[in-house]
């Protein structure tokens, strides 16, 4: 079987010959090589250009050599293009730098991703609220993604006791404000994402400001006052976020894109009593549970950026790991009572509404 390389290409003039892709219509429709045909070997072949020499791809280079040899059995004059649509990646895509293609060419070879989603991560704005348990597997996901920009807001400073589970921290930064810690090691494992830093907490005075500023939010917090803030905030500026919650070896995510899908409010309405409910420190948490929850709220973040996949938009997935048992609650609708996007709305600024976010919680650094 005949391969031909991208170099050997170059001897031939254009009109010679003719891309074929056979990588299927959702890989093609989500970056090809230009004027490349979209064929399905089960079509019939005359669909194909006669008198051309036929360059059929797929992802690496393996598949299209069977399907060459089938054009050439029909008379064809066809070649396999060695190493694929990989290869044309990593000499041809002018949106992204040779070293950016070779850190996600295992993503971008992905056909709800290609270079079209790699691009749009590239340009995405995403702000993890907490660097703890939930943020930081979330921060090292979205940084080994390429996300252009991540932002990370946390005012505790890192211990001891949070490195069982919050795996961006070290032994060497205890003591070292969390949100900088978390720079540290983003830069360590991705120096193309740049970090914005907020080492202080999330208020009814900065919220807007700050969660403006981004395309997408992780609620990564571990306290309700925080949870219903960032809620709010995001449904009055039409701001998707990913919530997500841990206790215990129990873990839950949901998602709110704006529109007619319900907020973290609409179901759970108000903030618990100080005290009604236990928090990690108290009650405890498995560490593999953090990062399986927030590997979810990472995966949410980029199918949402790249526009690929089902978001738990209008579903809570709740995961017990102890049982290994998985459900998802469906929410059809908005809570017409929700006092954020319901029928009879009454918050419609945050900072009207200030003393209900800044209960005693809110402000206790937590270990």
């Amino acid at each position: 079987m005949k391969e031909i390389t991208l170099d050997e290409l170059k001897a031939l003039q254009p009109e010679e010959y003719a891309y074929v892709d056979i990588r299927g219509e959702i890989a093609y429709s989500h970056g090809h090589i230009p004027g490349a045909i979209c064929w399905n070997r089960e079509d019939l072949p005359d669909r194909l250009p006669e008198g051309k020499k036929l360059i059929v791809y797929c992802s690496f280079g393996e598949n299209s050599v069977p399907a060459a040899e089938n054009l050439e059995a029909q008379g064809y004059e066809a070649y396999s293009l060695k190493q694929g649509y990989k290869a044309w990646l990593m000499k041809y895509c002018e949106e992204l730098s040779e070293e950016e293609l070779q850190k996600y060419e295992r993503q971008m070879i992905l056909p709800q991703v290609g270079r079209k989603g790699q691009k749009k991560i590239k340009n995405a704005r995403i702000l993890i609220i907490g660097a703890g348990g939930l943020g930081a597997p979330a921060a090292l996901y979205l940084a080994g993604a390429g996300v252009g920009t991540l932002g990370i807001m946390d005012a505790d400073n890192v211990s001891i006791s949070n490195l069982h589970r919050q795996i961006i921290h070290s032994l060497e930064r205890v003591d070292m404000n969390k949100a900088e810690s978390a720079k540290m090691a983003i830069r360590n494992q991705n120096e193309l994402v740049r970090v914005e830093t907020y080492p202080f907490f999330l208020t009814p005075d900065n919220a807007e400001e700050i969660i403006g500023d981004y395309d997408f939010i992780i609620d990564a917090a571990d306290n309700f006052e925080t949870k219903f803030l960032i809620n709010d905030t995001c449904v009055l500026l039409k701001k998707p976020f990913c919530h997500g919650g841990i206790l215990q070896f129990q873990g839950q995510v949901m998602t709110y894109v704006p529109g007619d899908f319900p907020c973290y409010r609409c179901i759970f309405e108000e903030i618990p009593e100080k005290g009604s409910v236990p928090n990690c420190s108290q009650a405890g948490i498995i560490g593999a549970m953090a990062g399986i929850i927030g590997s979810i709220q990472a995966l949410e973040a980029v199918k949402y950026v790249v526009g690929a996949g089902q978001l738990l938009t209008g579903r809570l997935l709740i995961f017990d790991g102890f049982s290994m048992n998985m459900r998802v609650i469906r929410f059809e609708k908005k809570n017409a009572q929700c006092r954020v996007c319901g029928d009879k709305k009454d918050i419609n600024n945050i900072k009207e509404h200030a003393g209900e976010y800044m209960q005693e919680a809110c402000l206790v650094k937590r270990g």
